[in-house]
């Protein structure tokens, strides 16, 4: 049997629950090593909207409780915005599923378009309901300053983007000028930026590698990638 949870917008959070059977053998002593997870990234519903599945896996002798910390965070101030505490059982050799909507930003006009990013956290039990610890606040704390890198970077390309622009609307204007010539002219213009404005977008790229390796046992954050544009 597959169990699946499914996180919308709004979030609907359903909980699945079943009995376990009395046993010995107390949580603490138990490695749940052998419980596994993976966060998968699934195609774009649309440019507004991008969907992932937590997958867990019990390679376990006997079956467990779970219980998830989502926290679903804003692109924008990279606050939590909403917090998701699913629960289940799952059986050895069987698979849960939860799923989860992302929203884009919430105002049209930001330069650079991102999906909300999350934090996934789980926690295992044999004997009952299992607890589980949410990281997001204090890995947001670890990241503030790379945070602040990203910001001022993403501040300077959109003042470039918006000169280009301006260059672009003063040099090649729609009146007077072909389609073609008009169109022309703003890709040689364009053109001559390109390594410039390429260079914004490795260095988001760079330090947001450099963030993801600030305690990844305990900070990894998912999505936040850019909106194709």
């Amino acid at each position: 049997m597959k169990n699946k949870l499914k996180i919308g917008v709004p979030a609907l959070l359903a909980v699945v629950m079943f009995f376990l059977p009395f046993s010995v053998v107390h949580s603490s002593e138990i490695d749940f090593s052998c419980m596994k997870y993976r966060v998968w990234g699934k195609a774009h519903v649309s440019d507004r909207y991008k969907e992932y599945d937590v997958v867990l896996q019990n390679q376990c002798p006997g079956a467990a409780y779970w219980a998830m910390c989502i926290e679903r965070m804003d692109p924008d101030t990279n606050r939590v915005i909403e917090t998701h505490a699913p629960t289940g059982y799952i059986e050895p050799e069987k698979k849960a599923r939860v799923n989860l909507l992302l929203k884009r930003n919430s105002e049209e006009e930001q330069f650079r378009g991102r999906f909300q990013e999350f934090y996934v956290n789980i926690g295992y039990d044999i004997d009952g309901a299992a607890d589980v610890s949410c990281f997001a606040k204090q890995c947001e704390v670890k990241k503030r300053d790379i945070r602040a890198k990203i910001k001022a970077n993403e501040t300077a390309w959109e003042k470039a983007e918006n000169r280009l622009t301006a260059l672009v609307a003063e040099n090649c204007p729609e009146s007077g000028w072909e389609i073609d010539s008009q169109e022309t002219c703003e890709k040689e213009l364009r053109s001559a930026e390109e390594n410039s404005m390429e260079s914004y977008l490795e260095t988001d790229q760079l330090l947001r590698e450099e963030m993801a390796n600030i305690d990844p046992e305990h900070c990894q954050i998912w999505s936040g990638e850019l909106i194709p544009f």
